[in-house]
């Protein structure tokens, strides 16, 4: 299977996105065959180059950052841009990871619901959304529970490699706390 990555976080160098998306294709190509093709959205040419690349892309990953309740401008004109491929994608398989510093997941469920919606517009095959909350520090590596999110990636991705879908109960476990606990008094 060959799997078309876009890493859409703005940040130049090392980012928290790209950190989870190297622990991501390293589950994925622990199963033999499998390919990856990765593209960094702030580093094409422009937005009809990405275009052209989802185009072409059997399986695809949008990868991104949260900011304050709000993917990044690039992202939304990357999106903007696939609007003449409304009703078009068939047979296309689209999946998304969405990374922030907030430890509730509650907070990314709007945007999972976007991206459901995008799917259903382009007709095309929504795989899941990977949602993961307390990524601050990841970058540095030292943030909290560092090890058991880069360890919950790398079988998000060795799950799709190996079954061409996600579990989404393997999704979810990743994904909490749902919403923070209430501490007693």
């Amino acid at each position: 299977m060959k799997l078309t990555i876009f890493n859409c976080s703005p940040k130049l160098g090392k980012n928290n996105t790209e950190i989870l998306v190297d622990r991501f294709i390293a589950g994925f190509l622990s199963q033999a065959g499998n390919q990856v093709e990765v593209y960094k959205l702030n580093q094409l040419s422009s937005v009809t180059e990405a275009v052209e690349i989802f185009t072409k892309a059997d399986i695809v990953l949008v990868a991104l950052p949260l900011y304050y309740y709000a993917m990044p401008g690039g992202v939304k004109e990357f999106i903007e841009a696939l609007e003449p491929l409304a009703g078009k994608c068939n047979g296309k398989k689209v999946a998304f990871l969405i990374q922030f510093g907030f430890m509730e997941a509650v907070h990314a469920r709007p945007l999972e619901a976007y991206f459901i919606k995008l799917t259903q517009i382009l007709n095309c095959q929504y795989l899941g959304t990977i949602i993961r909350g307390g990524c601050d520090g990841l970058s540095s590596g030292t943030g909290f529970n560092y090890q058991k999110i880069l360890a919950g990636m790398y079988r998000i991705g060795a799950t799709l490699g190996k079954n061409r879908e996600f579990d989404q109960s393997e999704l979810d476990c990743f994904a909490q706390p749902e919403l923070q606990q209430k501490r007693g008094k």
